[in-house]
């Protein structure tokens, strides 16, 4: 006797699917409910074969290699106008021209006198001594500095910014934090000039995305993180400073985060 046990339950569910996709790309495809895949296929390449055709200006209904040949003569005009080349130029022309445009325009971009003409060694070398000497005057180094030279001044910089803030300063910033789950702001003077401090007691959640919320304030000056009257992290938002440093004292703030339940931000500001 033949077993006629109906078709399982995933065989349903395949077979649903691949009616459900079979029907869009039919319908997307221009063709009748019901069109086999063949005909699908078939309507889709021609659709494809079209648009293309369109925008290298084949004839309608024209062959791939029509096609093929129309992008072709596209490409290359749109990149021999841009050389400089001809209708009549080849390949090999067209790519001597687009590498002279590009070699001219680096050599005076590395500061190549105007009419001499620079092979790829001498722009190389320009270019490298170009941003040898940004580099040196980035750092405070002398104009002629080499890289050893200007390597050393940087290291100084971000080594005296590291220091200011990962020190061994430790001092007592204000009254002890006030009790509460919600940020509270506080406002006292600072006992010196016009500057006052505010304080944000907040929770081990809240201190990154406060802390870069400070940052981007205009008039803070100094951001003190501290954990009853124990300071953890001191900062001075000084411009030069938060430009060499600030990545990894964002590092030190996410790690204090991870590490306690709760703390007071003391902010310095100009009043």
């Amino acid at each position: 006797m033949v077993d006629q046990t109906p078709e399982s339950k995933e065989e349903r569910i395949e077979a649903g699917i691949e009616g459900r996709v079979q029907a869009e790309m039919a319908q997307g495809a221009g063709v009748a409910q019901g069109g086999s895949w063949e005909e699908i296929a078939r309507r889709i390449e021609a659709k494809i074969r079209g648009e293309l055709g369109g925008i290298a200006g084949a004839r309608p209904n024209a062959t791939w290699a029509e096609v093929g040949q129309g992008l072709e003569a596209k490409t290359k005009e749109s990149l021999g106008r841009w050389a400089g080349a001809t209708a009549q130029d080849d390949w090999d022309t067209i790519g001597r021209k687009i590498e002279g445009r590009i070699r001219e325009r680096a050599a005076r971009w590395s500061g190549v006198e105007a009419g001499q003409e620079a092979d790829w060694d001498t722009i190389a070398r320009q270019s490298e001594s170009r941003i040898r000497a940004g580099l040196a005057r980035s750092v405070g180094a002398e104009p002629g500095a080499d890289w050893r030279t200007i390597g050393q001044h940087l290291e100084s910089q971000v080594r005296a910014g590291l220091s200011d803030i990962f020190g061994e300063r430790r001092r007592e910033a204000g009254a002890a934090a006030q009790p509460g789950g919600a940020a509270e702001e506080t406002s006292q003077p600072a006992g010196e000039g016009n500057v006052r401090q505010e304080e944000y007691h907040v929770s081990g959640g809240e201190i990154l995305d406060k802390f870069k919320q400070l940052v981007h304030e205009g008039n803070v000056r100094k951001v003190i993180i501290r954990q009853g009257n124990n300071v953890l992290l001191e900062f001075p938002l000084t411009l030069g400073i938060v430009g060499v440093v600030l990545a990894p004292t964002l590092a030190a703030v996410g790690a204090i985060a991870a590490l306690v339940a709760d703390c007071t931000i003391v902010v310095e500001r100009e009043a």
